[in-house]
């Protein structure tokens, strides 16, 4: 039978690798491109290009993004736009980085357009980018905020979205 000292130190290694924490190497996105595709501008899929800014700190993600998309209907259903276009910029800051995952906020403004009307759109967000494991360059984005539209078609409310990203 072994004796206690025996037991104990195994299971006192075995305790202490889990409890101590380990430090997280972040995703690093800087000066890093990428382009993808997103579902973030409402009810639009736009195409996506992002940029991470460089910084003294790999832990500190700031990314300037790019929208555009585009629909058109040749029959619209009665008080629905035949065309619709969207341009966007936003500012994306990483607030929480790990291996695989950035937690971020930011703010955007663009330009919607249904028909021949424009409207102007603010737009706050917090989400969050996935990285799978083995696939490093490829991030999946969830996000929800508000949208704020100003103009002869004004309004707000809240949005969700998805998106995908190829980093080079």
């Amino acid at each position: 039978m072994p004796s206690l000292p025996s037991r104990v130190l195994p299971i006192a290694a075995l305790g202490i690798a889990v409890l101590l924490p380990s430090p997280a190497r972040a995703k690093d996105l800087r000066k890093r491109f990428a382009a993808g595709a997103n579902l973030q501008l409402g009810e639009l899929p736009a195409l996506s290009v992002r940029y991470g800014l460089p910084t003294a700190n790999p832990a500190v993600n700031v990314q300037v993004e790019l929208l555009a998309g585009f629909r058109s209907t040749a029959d619209p259903a009665p008080g629905e736009a035949g065309s619709r276009i969207l341009a966007m910029g936003r500012v994306l800051y990483g607030m929480v980085a790990e291996d695989n995952m950035n937690l971020f906020v930011g703010a955007g403004a663009g330009a919607r357009s249904a028909d021949s009307t424009v409207t102007t759109r603010i737009e706050p967000v917090l989400g969050a980018d996935f990285f799978p494991f083995g696939l490093e360059n490829l991030g999946f984005t969830a996000e929800c905020g508000v949208f704020i539209d100003i103009g002869d078609q004004a309004g707000a409310g809240a949005t969700v979205g998805a998106g995908l990203h190829y980093w080079f």
